[in-house]
């Protein structure tokens, strides 16, 4: 009887853990998949050479600070969610910004409509400027009315130097 109550508790236990677990909304997260598949890239490579965990990363390398580079993803948000924890691990390496307080190495989400129109104003989850060994940045985020997705994006804006990202992930909460 005490076995069978044990491994009911170890059953329930894990079932628990199970509904706690959350999904990843963001694909390839990790850009272990070949040429950053499922991101918009403006610019960055997949890197071998600086990664956080897995084999890869993403690399974003500008040599002045006159335009934006970088990538992004739109991901469709699923219904009755009411908040999205936002994370990656970051890094850089020389990151000079440009003229404006908002240049640098930026990790920001953008909220858009079912057309595709931004609301309101990026949420700037980090910005970096110079050396940075990997730090993880995350924030938890509650979804406005009438989102139906987001945009996240990782770029050097109006920066120049290296950053590197990894391990990125948004996962719904209820």
């Amino acid at each position: 009887m005490k076995r069978f109550i044990a491994i009911l508790f170890v059953c329930f236990f894990m079932l628990m853990y199970k509904a706690n677990a959350q999904k990843n909304l963001v694909t390839n997260g990790g850009f272990e998949d070949d040429d950053l598949y499922g991101w918009n890239n403006n610019g960055a490579k997949q890197t071998p050479w600086a990664f956080k965990s897995g084999k890869n990363a993403c690399a974003v390398i500008a040599t002045g600070t006159d335009k934006w580079i970088g990538i992004d993803q739109i991901v469709h948000i699923p219904k009755k969610v009411q908040s999205i924890e936002f994370s990656a691990w970051v890094k850089t390496n020389n990151v000079v910004k440009g003229k404006d307080d908002w240049d640098g190495a930026v990790f920001t989400v953008v909220f858009l409509d079912a057309r595709d129109k931004e609301l309101g104003e990026g949420i700037n989850i980090i910005r970096l400027t110079g050396d940075q060994d990997w730090t993880q940045a995350n924030k938890i985020i509650q979804i406005p009315e009438k989102a139906y997705s987001f945009k996240i994006l990782f770029a050097l804006g109006n920066a120049s130097g290296t950053l590197l990202v990894d391990d990125v992930s948004a996962k719904a909460i209820n």
